[in-house]
């Protein structure tokens, strides 16, 4: 545990957010490209899964809609002064998939480290709050679609970007999401061995 937790670490001290770094490359209002029946019921779906999967009881939650790979979402949740880090990472790309049902997911639930967790969900709210007033439509055929939400009292603010702008503050730090879901997956692993 303490390897990965070094690494994120690492990570979010590369970030060395300022004000300068997120003008780079921001978030743009949430929006849903359901103007189809397929995309309506894509996402219809994907937020079924993320309801009954993870629920509504997350300070941050992040969750990533690619073109060809598969989707993940992650979360971290506060219970009695204590941080946890929730995820869900599909098999296989639930656009391509015949039948939801279809699709296996992974879990996993693991103990955060209170100043970690902190450190995330501050550069979370500073990217929302730094949002654009409009919605970026960007490569809305083909890409990777990341959408943040934080969940302060029961309203929720969310932001999203289509491919942040490579080795900018956002691209950083959903390379951060990823390592963090990739190590929840395999502490859970550790565990259940």
């Amino acid at each position: 545990m303490k390897k990965g937790i070094i690494g994120i670490v690492l990570l979010l001290s590369i970030l060395g957010l300022n004000g300068k770094a997120v003008a780079q490359s921001r978030l743009s209002l949430c929006a849903r490209f359901d103007v189809t029946p397929q995309l309506k019921s894509y996402y219809n779906s994907l937020d079924s899964i993320l309801q009954t999967r993870l629920g509504d009881d997350f300070l941050f939650r992040f969750t990533t809609m690619p073109s060809f790979d598969p989707e993940y979402a992650l979360q971290i949740e506060s219970v009695e002064e204590q941080y946890f880090l929730k995820v869900i990472s599909f098999d296989k790309n639930l656009w391509y998939a015949k039948d939801a049902a279809g699709i296996n997911i992974d879990e996993c639930f693991v103990e955060l480290e209170k100043e970690l967790a902190e450190q995330v969900l501050y550069l979370s709210k500073q990217f929302i709050d730094n949002k654009i007033d409009s919605v970026s439509v960007g490569s809305a055929i083909d890409g990777d679609l990341y959408q943040f939400e934080i969940n302060e009292n029961g309203v929720i603010s969310c932001g999203q970007i289509w491919e942040p702008a490579p080795e900018s503050p956002l691209d950083h730090f959903c390379l951060l999401c990823a390592s963090l879901k990739d190590w929840c997956l395999t502490e859970n692993k550790s565990k259940n061995q």
